[in-house]
């Protein structure tokens, strides 16, 4: 009569060796410690991001030029998708209204030492 492999390798003394080695594993899942670093890996990388979306909020961007054509001097959003937009062409300040699909020109103010002279004959000496 023949025994099966896994109850000669028992009787052999070759089974218990094996069973107390794995008795130390108990309560871990094969591969667990690549799922472990791949974990870790993936929370770090997320970190990082997250610390780079905040240092550039802080910061304020990226800087932008202002030697263009056209600057952006200020806006204000006026509803959950307008905005109102101040920009500056070549000296002349443009009051934009901007929605989705459309941007509208509002109102144009003289260049900057123009409005400051109107102002003054406005309101007199």
């Amino acid at each position: 009569m023949r025994l099966p492999l896994s109850m000669g390798l028992l009787l052999s003394g070759v089974g218990p060796a094996l069973a107390a080695r794995d008795a130390g594993a108990v309560g871990r899942l094969p591969g667990s410690e690549g799922l472990l670093t791949t974990v870790l890996g993936l929370a770090l990388v997320l970190a990082l991001i997250f610390a780079a979306a905040w240092v550039l909020k802080r910061v304020g961007g990226l800087p932008a030029g202002g030697q263009g054509l056209v600057r952006v001097l200020g806006g204000i959003s006026l509803g959950a998708r307008e905005r109102l937009v101040v920009v500056e062409v070549e000296g002349t300040r443009l009051i934009l209204g901007v929605a989705p699909g459309r941007v509208q020109t509002l109102h144009v103010l003289p260049a900057r030492g123009d409005f400051a002279a109107s102002l003054e004959q406005e309101t007199g000496p």
